[in-house]
């Protein structure tokens, strides 16, 4: 494909549907989350994976939001354009005003709450004008649909009410034109204030330019309730084949592991744990512990309040009721006292990082030489090196047993791990430890400072991209991570909870051992693991930092 000639432009200006907004707020239509990933991310990776780069984003409700997260994304990984258009009008309006900054020869058009799964160079290999199709619709009242002559565009009706038949064919949302030249001609014949569908738009280009027809391999338009959860659905489906599977209503969800005795004590867990906080999951259906092990369990379709804090839109009150809710699902918890040992506490929060440590610098040079050193530069900031502070740590460790905190423990309870519903404001947790030290029970203090590794540590925002860092070879860090909507009113909120009954210093350190104790398990990705070191260092230094 001759990409340097072929723009993408998607249009991402709209808000979403009202009943989406029940669960994400109000925001812009490419922000809805799939599985942890806003559907503009999988539009724009698919493009890059098909080796397109010159991409355009028409931008208008909350584009600020919309642009934000999108740079922060992308901005090293394709040429990014941002084009304001009036989100109120139709798409088509949004084509005319963007069509005064695209300058290729070609244009591919995708509506940003789509997901095509098509080869799309060689849409644009082409040579001739084309639309994706498929027969798989709703009512033809909610579509432009269209009949066909040897796979060419013949009649096109737009929201029209029609007897349902084989001949009729939706478009869904992926436009190509092959001459930006005919498709400028035809734009400038409608007047700027004139209300304009991208079905007026084919239409006269049809006049002079035939459309071809490709059948959409498989699409999803997430921007509509019920399509929004059956996508999330299938994208669950495809990305963990080997590990979850679903039954034939997919009204439950069937898991597995290579790792047998990790899943063995998830199963564990559930079956152990008292019905007061087994409301507060999804119903058991089926499980085994024998040679196999498996869990089916209830599908729970809602949002993680990792894709709410990341890409909803909601007020300050909202997150402030939600880490009240919180905090009397840690005091649930926190009724099945049990016994917990001191040398589980040391095991699990001293020796466990020691190993991982030796695990990182024995296979990562650069890794090596980062703990070999006294300090790191973090934002030019001095700061102690983990060999300075880990005696300091084993010392704290030591004091801060406590048996009121030795109870039932979730063992992961980040924002990735606990679905919630805004609108009957119910939580369920899902994809617990199973095992802390000895069994179910563990320090309730761990949960804790798993919340807050997600909000003020920011694991989520920097496991989703949303983050820059550089190291040199001087030991210097310079990091930068995307903030949500009012992020330091809450992260003072949830400290001002956690304060009522724990001591700060104490989820902190926490917090920074999570961290850096995270490190060899992200070997993937060594932008990342500077990232997680970084706030770790910075989070242990808070409490052990003085010189």
């Amino acid at each position: 494909m001759d990409a340097e000639n072929v723009r993408v432009l998607i249009l991402s200006a709209g808000k979403i549907d009202n009943e989406l907004e029940k669960i994400f707020g109000k925001i812009p239509s490419g922000l809805i989350p799939i599985n942890g990933k806003p559907v503009i991310f999988r539009i724009i990776d698919k493009l890059l994976d098909d080796g397109i780069k010159k991409i355009s984003i028409t931008v208008g409700y909350k584009k600020e939001i919309l642009e934000k997260i999108v740079s922060e994304q992308y901005k090293n990984r394709c040429k990014l354009e941002f084009i304001t258009t009036e989100f109120e009008k139709p798409p088509g309006n949004s084509i005319k005003t963007a069509m005064k900054y695209c300058f290729e020869k070609k244009l591919l058009i995708i509506l940003g709450d789509t997901l095509i799964d098509n080869n799309l160079t060689e849409l644009a290999d082409n040579g001739k004008n084309c639309v994706l199709t498929s027969q798989e619709f709703g009512e033809t009242r909610n579509w432009c649909v269209i009949t066909k002559k040897d796979s060419i565009i013949d009649e096109i009706f737009d929201k029209k009410e029609l007897h349902k038949d084989e001949k009729y064919h939706a478009l869904v949302g992926c436009y190509f034109f092959n001459d930006i030249d005919l498709l400028n001609n035809v734009l400038d014949k409608f007047a700027d204030d004139e209300k304009l569908e991208i079905s007026s738009i084919i239409k006269k280009i049809k006049d002079q330019n035939e459309f071809q027809t490709e059948l959409a391999q498989k699409w999803h338009d997430v921007g509509h309730l019920e399509n929004y959860f059956s996508t999330k659905q299938f994208v669950l489906k495809t990305r963990y084949f080997n590990s979850l599977q679903f039954d034939d209503l997919g009204k439950n969800v069937i898991k597995t592991s290579k790792n047998k005795e990790k899943l063995i004590d998830e199963i564990s867990w559930y079956k152990e744990i008292p019905e007061e906080i087994s409301k507060l999951v999804p119903n058991i259906v089926d499980s085994t512990i024998e040679d196999e092990p498996f869990i089916k369990l209830e599908y729970i379709k809602n949002p993680t309040l990792s894709e709410l804090w990341l890409y909803s839109d909601f007020p300050s009150d909202f997150w402030k009721e939600i880490i009240q809710d919180l905090f009397d699902i840690i005091q649930k918890f926190r009724r099945y006292r049990e016994s917990v040992t001191k040398e589980e506490y040391n095991s699990i929060y001293f020796q466990k990082t020691i190993d991982r440590i030796d695990e990182l610098i024995r296979d990562n040079k650069i890794f090596k030489e980062i703990f070999e050193q006294d300090f790191i530069s973090i934002n030019g900031k001095k700061l102690k090196n983990w060999i300075l502070i880990k005696d300091e740590i084993r010392k704290k460790i030591n004091t801060m047993y406590d048996e009121d905190d030795n109870c039932l423990i979730h063992g992961d309870l980040y924002f990735s791990n606990i679905l919630y519903d805004s609108e009957k404001k119910i939580f369920k947790l899902i994809d617990p430890r199973g095992r802390w030290g000895n069994g179910i029970a563990g320090d309730i203090k761990y949960d804790i400072a798993k919340i807050r590794h997600s909000i003020v540590g920011c694991f989520d925002t920097i496991t989703n991209g949303l983050y820059s860092v550089k190291y040199n070879e001087k030991n210097e860090i310079n990091f930068n991570v995307f903030e949500t909507k009012n992020h330091q009113i809450i992260c003072d909120e949830l400290d001002k909870n956690i304060k009522r009954n724990w001591n700060l210093d104490e989820i902190k350190m926490i917090e920074g051992l999570l961290f850096i104790s995270m490190l060899p398990l992200h070997k993937d990705n060594f932008e990342r693991q500077i990232a997680f070191y970084s706030v770790g260092i910075q989070r242990l230094n808070e409490i052990f930092g003085n010189m």
